[in-house]
């Protein structure tokens, strides 16, 4: 009986150990005096009154990263093998453990190429003690890139992920960006990359590595906050980054977004216009098209600035504006052909870009007229009054 009961007390342990280990039950958390849990992993993008998100805009941080501030909650992950970067470290709260009124400093827990943070590009910056916006040593800060541009991942963004959790989990991959950067997330398009999944178990390397969907920058230029995160579960599609996670890593970073991309027009024609055997001192006309070949979304603003030297010219139309990429519109050229026979007229007609005068595309024309037949009847009557002179045998033959 004895023995009995020594088994049954080695399994209880055994159990005990190897449930909190494979993430199949909570582990029990140390609290403080005011119950609050300790030793998570916590994010430290700036919240609180006196915490400026945006230097320039004056705008205050409000995101989800202190127990001990509000209004907002936090985002908090135990971790039992799904993190960013090298390793991941544990805090009391937010900002490295520093709230409340964390902020300055900024990025107490994860900062760039660390021993911590995952990130690989771009270069991110911080906000130094007297509110100036700086890159992150050793980087020097670098663009994710331009609004409207799409952000590819493994060219212009990118962060290292381990998946090892228990039980060969495959985890869920989110990052949120404050894009109307009002110091909070979860607005309409601020979800860019929605619970990719899955993270495949076990993984180790870039994000890129598995093809998480690409999106577009915007709208506004400037400073961004965003939150990078691994977890066991999906998050809802409007997050606004607070969640309590039994595994997995939040990394927040202040990335740079760089001016607006101004698609650019280009002009191109199309149609040679080539008139023989005209009769001189007539009308003729010929069609030709002007269109913009530029940038998708691009929109081509356009004008006749030269026609050929000879002949009367007119254009229906002479001008256009906002021609979008890939459309090209049809112009009707007339003109009234010069009064000479025997004649060959070339020259162009040049088309150009409003918005750029140095770039034009040119019409080719080519004009020919006969000989005139006036003048061609008298050389003709007199060539037959002098053939048969020229040829005696024709003479006898005509009897003449």
């Amino acid at each position: 009986m004895k023995g009995k009961k020594i088994v049954l007390l080695v399994c209880t342990l055994l159990i005990t150990m190897v449930l909190p280990a494979a993430g199949l039950i909570n582990e029990t958390e140390p609290k403080s005096a005011n119950g609050l849990l300790l030793e998570r992993d916590y994010g430290d993008a700036p919240e609180g009154p006196q915490a400026v998100a945006y230097p320039s805009l004056g705008v205050m941080g409000n995101f989800p990263t202190c127990q001990s501030v509000g209004p907002a909650l936090w985002v908090q992950h135990n971790n039992f093998g799904a993190w960013f970067g090298p390793a991941v470290d544990f805090e009391p709260d937010g900002n490295g453990g520093t709230c409340p009124q964390c902020f300055p400093p900024y990025d107490q827990d994860e900062t760039f190429m660390d021993t911590d943070a995952g990130l690989i590009m771009p270069g991110p910056f911080t906000i130094d003690n007297s509110l100036n916006v700086v890159p992150i040593p050793p980087g020097v800060g670098t663009p994710l890139g331009k609004t409207g541009q799409t952000a590819v991942w493994g060219i212009d963004i990118d962060i290292d992920v381990t998946n090892t959790m228990p039980s060969q989990w495959q985890g869920y991959f989110n990052l949120i960006i404050d894009w109307n950067q009002n110091g909070q997330w979860g607005d309409p398009g601020e979800h860019v990359v929605f619970n990719f999944w899955p993270i495949p178990n076990p993984y180790f390397g870039p994000i890129s590595g598995l093809n998480p969907p690409n999106f577009i920058i915007g709208p506004n230029p400037g400073y961004v906050w965003a939150r990078f995160t691994i977890s066991e579960k999906p998050v809802p599609s409007n997050w606004n980054g607070a969640e309590d996670f039994e595994d997995g890593e939040s990394e927040d970073y202040l990335l740079f977004i760089d001016q607006d991309i101004v698609p650019k027009s280009k002009i191109g024609c199309k149609d040679d216009i080539r008139w023989t055997s005209i009769t001189p001192g007539s009308t003729k006309t010929a069609n030709f098209q002007i269109g913009n070949i530029g940038d998708p979304g691009s929109f081509l603003d356009w004008s006749i600035t030269s026609d050929p030297a000879w002949g009367t010219w007119t254009f229906s139309p002479t001008s256009g504006t906002g021609v979008a990429e890939g459309t090209w519109v049809t112009v009707t050229a007339t003109c009234v052909v010069p009064s000479q026979s025997n004649q060959v007229f070339t020259g162009d007609i040049t088309v150009c870009n409003d918005a750029d005068p140095t770039d034009c595309c040119k019409i080719n024309v080519y004009l020919e007229t006969p000989r005139n037949k006036a003048i061609m009847r008298p050389f003709l009557a007199r060539f037959l009054q002098q053939l048969p002179d020229s040829f005696p045998i024709l003479k006898y033959l005509l009897g003449l």
